[in-house]
């Protein structure tokens, strides 16, 4: 696939983190987070769907207690500036339900563009000329993930996915959070995770209905043409320019 370049990578700024960013993790949801609530109440239902299925009665309260047995696997592509995946691990520990979370990010922005991009990207977005997202830094998400408690729960990988996704260990996967804006990363992360999913495994997709990234949608839906699974979509709030989100349960 041919790469387009868009700009030469800006000097990378110390990341500032506003407290207000913090997402909650438990309801009511502000109505300022309405873009993320969805992926909040997916995961929550990703973790019962798993605990349901993977303990029973003496069993379940054994791991729960003790910490035996096998946990949750997970993944984020795309962590950015960590406030999603920190609240995630919060609710799988406030259900004391054992995970285990890869985070993967360039930590340096988005990557360059390719053809597929450049067709329907809008023609006044930023990222036609510039770097989005390198507002962040490897150094800065580790340090939330740690201060927040979840240094044993959390691994955070940095690179392009097409460089570290094959350097991943092989294992089965019940939740996967996709929100990674362009198309090639799209059907980079789709070609991983999805024959890994265990069945009832989800898949969460953030940028389908992005104004400002319709190739989400572009890469979503040519990936899923020959898939059985339902893409299901799901809103809080108001309409805005991205508050409705998607997913799929692997059959």
């Amino acid at each position: 696939m041919t790469t387009t370049t868009t700009a030469q990578r800006p000097q990378k700024r110390p990341a500032v983190y506003s407290v207000r960013q913090e997402l909650p993790h438990n309801r009511p949801y502000d109505l300022y987070y309405a873009e993320k609530v969805p992926l909040l109440q997916v995961f929550e239902k990703a973790v019962l769907a798993w605990d349901n299925r993977s303990r029973s009665g003496i069993l379940r309260n054994l791991v729960r207690s003790v910490g035996v047995g096998k946990p949750m696997q997970a993944a984020e592509c795309g962590v950015y500036r960590g406030h999603s995946l920190v609240a995630c691990l919060r609710i799988a520990r406030d259900l004391r339900v054992p995970v285990n979370f890869i985070g993967l990010d360039s930590f340096a922005g988005l990557p360059s563009l390719v053809e597929e991009d450049l067709k329907v990207a809008p023609e006044n977005a930023p990222y036609r000329n510039k770097v989005l997202f390198d507002d962040t830094s490897f150094e800065a998400v580790n340090e939330l993930v740690t201060s927040a408690g979840f240094a044993d729960r959390a691994k955070l990988i940095r690179g392009f996915f097409v460089d570290t996704l094959p350097t991943l260990p092989e294992t089965r996967y019940d939740f996967v959070n996709i929100d990674c804006d362009l198309y090639a990363p799209h059907i980079e992360c789709l070609e991983y995770f999805y024959p890994k999913m265990n069945a009832g495994g989800i898949i969460f997709f953030d940028d389908y209905h992005s104004r400002d990234f319709p190739m989400a949608k572009s890469a979503i839906d040519k990936f899923l043409e020959d898939k059985p699974e339902t893409l299901l979509h799901l809103r809080f709030g108001p309409e805005g320019t991205n508050h409705t989100k998607c997913y799929i349960e692997k059959l």
